[in-house]
């Protein structure tokens, strides 16, 4: 596999593939680290977790200028920016003893983030040649299948024999490495660029981070009224400036047009729904595993590894699923078995099998739901209308993630409050259901496709790039 590679293109590949699997972590560390750090603040889960939501907010709200912004000033220069802010910010996680500059560091780590991954990506396209592609997608992937699988170990290792601190300053040497890497080895490609236009960019920004953070806070006791009220007056009066700006524009940031297209409509909203699900799985779980049963950070990441297995393998029985059924009947058979393993969720009510068989069974039907929409995504897209298709559904499937979060810590307190007692196990198997509830809806979505929606992907060059 790596003949053909030169050896300039194999350290790029090792350089662009280890700032994604550090992003990845970053994303997925601190879900194990959020009942200690609870504690290290004086606070609670459900303040914390805006820890996770402002990076995951301040990821996607950057994606869709990260491409042009690499075109425009260099691709060397945006990542060495990207390294510098991502690993200054790391440091400054580790140090801090207050939450709101947590999540001002965190926002900006998201923010280092959403310039470190697409342009990563985008550098693929340049350093090799349509013939190398597919093999280097393949590798390229793996970090984003590792990322999920070694955070939660990580991080429960380092938060139970060290400290919470020390999940951001493990970034530190890796930043340095990439850095130094990415001085040496990446070259700085430009290409000319048509007008963006930042005002309608800057005000879409503005509207999605305050209409996120309102969500986040609605339920936090904590936040007066009146801070609420201004992030829901400031999402309002942002999100009508940027309907001005946008309705007039000549360079759209979003091409709404593409709505009108069945596959990408019904598959968009259904990647939102799902991630809004699993993301509040995955934060809920952690939770659940440390709170409810008194499991370490470091024993719980571990338990996450069946999730991660069931990942692993589903790739196989997604693509003879999609070659038999067809995408819409292998969608139905992913969304019914999500919701079924979901609900497993529900009735764990001590560690043992039934818990790591559902867990498995979570991570094999999520994976179909993902990869299969994933690919139907963009099965009617014009070539001109790739790139906007890209961008919106990456900054989106992240919205959609830290919006799972918002939801899933909500019905938490809720279910705490009905309960009149905090975090007994009736609580959270109501939030389980109720996630696979949510998740099931997605249904109503895809039922708009037809039977042979998708079928021009299913080709016999098609299955042989599937299986590389």
């Amino acid at each position: 596999m790596f003949k053909t590679y030169t050896p300039k293109q194999l350290i790029s590949l090792l350089v662009i593939s280890a700032l994604l699997l550090m992003e990845n972590i970053d994303a997925n560390i601190l879900n194990v680290a959020i009942p200690q750090m609870a504690h290290s603040f004086a606070s609670t889960v459900f303040t914390m977790k805006l820890a996770v939501t402002s990076y995951l907010i301040g990821l996607s709200v950057f994606i869709p200028i990260s491409g042009w912004m690499s075109d425009r000033f260099g691709s060397k220069k945006i990542l060495m920016l990207s390294v510098v802010l991502f690993t200054l910010m790391s440091i400054q996680c580790g140090l801090t003893d207050s939450v709101p500059l947590l999540v001002i560091c965190r926002l900006l780590q998201g923010v280092a983030g959403a310039f470190m991954v697409p342009v990563g990506r985008l550098l693929l396209l340049k350093i090799f040649d349509k013939s190398q592609m597919v093999k280097a997608y393949t590798l390229m992937g793996m970090p984003v299948m590792l990322g999920p699988i070694l955070a939660p170990i990580i991080g429960g290792f380092l938060v139970t024999y060290f400290s919470w601190r020390y999940i951001f300053w493990v970034n530190v040497p890796l930043g340095i490495m990439a850095l130094y890497a990415t001085i040496k080895y990446i070259d700085n490609y430009t290409v000319a660029q048509d007008k963006f236009n930042f005002y309608s960019y800057a005000f879409l920004a503005l509207t999605l981070c305050c209409f996120c953070f309102w969500l986040d806070l609605f339920l936090s006791p904590e936040i007066s009224a009146f801070t609420k009220g201004m992030l829901f007056s400031g999402a309002l009066f942002f999100g009508l400036v940027y309907y001005l700006i946008e309705s007039k524009s000549t360079f759209p940031i979003i091409r709404y047009h593409l709505f009108k297209l069945r596959t990408f409509s019904s598959c968009f909203f259904s990647q939102v729904i799902i991630r809004a699900s699993l993301g509040g799985r995955t934060f809920i779980l952690a939770i659940f595993l440390e709170i409810t049963f008194k499991k370490s950070a470091f024993a719980a990441g571990f338990v996450f590894i069946w999730m991660s297995l069931g990942v692993l393998c589903s790739r196989t029985v997604t693509r003879k699923l999609l070659e038999k059924f067809g995408f819409k009947r292998a969608l139905l058979v992913a969304n019914i078995g999500s919701f079924l393993a979901l609900s497993m969720l529900a009735t764990v009510s001590h560690l043992g099998w039934f818990l790591y068989l559902a867990l498995f069974l979570n991570g094999v039907f999520a994976a179909m739901q993902f990869m299969s929409l994933n690919l139907l995504y963009y099965a009617d897209v014009e070539n001109i209308d790739y790139g906007s298709a890209v961008s919106l559904a990456t900054t989106w499937q992240q919205l959609g993630t830290s919006l799972g979060v918002i939801v899933a810590a909500g019905l938490l307190h809720i279910a705490n409050y009905l309960s009149a007692t905090n975090f007994v196990i009736t609580s959270f198997h109501y939030v389980f259901f109720a996630l696979a509830l949510i998740n099931l809806s997605c249904q109503f979505l895809l039922n708009r496709l037809e039977k042979s929606d998708g079928q021009s992907l299913i080709s016999q060059k098609y299955k042989q790039e599937m299986k590389v």
